[in-house]
């Protein structure tokens, strides 16, 4: 049976919608592309400050650049420049980075900063296609679209903020609760057909403005499509972000043939001259493809193989040897496993992911005093990352200062409370004194 509320909690409740609706009429502005007044919990100069806030960090979650290559860099920057000064928004402090990942994605985060991955980038034939890729990021951006996910965040924590008060007396309030949060994740999980037949509307837009065959966009959807049947593993991250029903292929298809741009050539020299060190890197990042497969299988000698022959074809990817640490780890060859480690934190000193590895390798060791020097390392480039923090903790908890230990078991404690690690966490903490 449902025991109501009390008169108090009825107009606290009231008290909560009213503030929601308050913050409903005071925060509209208008937006870039439809020039139409819409609901927005974020400033433009929000907006920027968060994207510039996360975007070293979420370079670093894709393995950072690829080596030793700032001439694709660069042509990806001229390229995305070319299209952002021409979109709704040129005055945005527009960044586009290729980012050292085997997925084929591409993102934007808010106010102008988007990735496109080696994965991605490998697969394409033209600038063309690269223009549409960028041009439909950028639509996202002068949209407002994750200002828009945002909004809903917000709104959503206002109803559930209403909707616990209005449920703290009612049996079932904790599986109501629950079911809203699931709900909740799910309408922010990705962006609404909608917004993605806007981005590629936009895309189509600015890459004919550019002076680019439209067509490209035709040719990289059919790429992804085939793709989803041969490699749906590499492009699962794409489509999950981005789905392409037929209805965006068609749209694209009918925008192309309706532009006289769809006859001019592709745009390839340039594109090719770019892209010359990639493509002949493909091999090697194939076997490391090949070796991450069967480490996700456990067999880890034959991924062993793998990876030192993606080290032979290319030895200067410090990606290569981090993941060859781990096998040999996992085969109990610690002291190679260190060797491996250790090589791959040279090759790129300053990224996460190589001084995660050498900090575990090094944990595995007894070698505290490393483990703790890298793990630091690690926490430079990526300061929130509850694996690498949890063995910091570690490492510090046994050659000490137990102080630092603690410090970094809440940090673990406090941001993963329920996972594995923050369990852990509290448990060492209650074992050391502190509750």
């Amino acid at each position: 049976m449902i025991r109501w509320r009390s008169m108090w909690g009825c107009r606290t409740a009231l008290a909560v919608l009213i503030v929601i609706l308050s913050l409903f009429l005071a925060a509209c502005a208008k937006n870039p592309v439809t020039g139409q007044e819409e609901l927005a919990f974020m400033s433009e100069p929000q907006e920027i400050a968060m994207g510039a806030r996360y975007y070293p960090e979420v370079i670093q979650l894709n393995n950072g650049t690829p080596p030793e290559d700032p001439q694709l860099q660069a042509y990806v920057s001229r390229v995305g420049g070319r299209l952002a000064r021409v979109s709704h928004r040129p005055n945005v402090p527009w960044q586009f980075t290729v980012v050292d990942s085997s997925q084929v994605n591409a993102f934007a985060l808010p106010g102008g900063k988007i990735c496109i991955t080696r994965g991605l980038i490998t697969k394409m034939s033209s600038e063309d296609e690269l223009a549409g890729v960028l041009g439909h990021e950028i639509g996202h951006v002068t949209a407002r679209h994750a200002v828009a996910a945002y909004t809903r965040q917000v709104l959503m924590a206002g109803a559930m903020l209403g909707l616990t008060i209005a449920l703290a007396d009612n049996d079932y309030a904790p599986a109501l609760l629950a079911a809203a949060g699931v709900a909740g994740g799910l309408m922010v999980l990705s962006y609404s057909r909608d917004q993605e037949r806007q981005s590629d509307e936009l895309g189509y837009q600015y890459m004919t403005k550019a002076g680019y065959n439209p067509l490209a966009m035709v040719n990289t959807f059919e790429l992804f499509k085939k793709m989803q049947k041969s490699e749906p593993g590499v492009i699962e991250g794409m489509l999950s972000s981005h789905p392409l029903p037929q209805e965006r292929i068609s749209a694209a298809e009918q925008r192309a043939l309706s532009s006289p741009l769809s006859a001019r050539p592709f745009h390839t020299a340039e594109f090719n001259r770019s892209l010359a060190l990639q493509k002949v890197r493909v091999p090697a990042y194939a076997a490391m493809d090949k070796g991450n497969a069967l480490a996700g299988k456990k067999r880890w000698s034959q991924a062993e193989a793998q990876y030192k022959k993606a080290i032979a074809l290319y030895p200067k990817e410090s990606m290569f040897y981090s993941r060859l640490a781990v096998a040999q780890m996992k085969q109990k060859q610690n002291t190679q496993a260190l060797a491996s480690a250790r090589k791959g934190a040279r090759l790129s000193w300053g990224n996460f992911y190589p001084n995660l590895i050498l900090g575990m390798v090094a944990n595995a060791n007894r070698d505290y005093s490393l483990a703790v020097d890298a793990h630091r390392k690690a926490a430079q480039a990526l300061p929130d990352h509850v694996i690498n923090n949890f063995l910091l903790a570690y490492a510090h908890d046994k050659i000490g200062p137990r102080s630092q230990a603690v410090v970094y078991y809440r940090k673990v404690q406090r941001a993963a409370p329920s996972s594995q690690y923050g369990k852990a966490a509290q448990k060492r903490l209650q074992q050391m004194g502190y509750n």
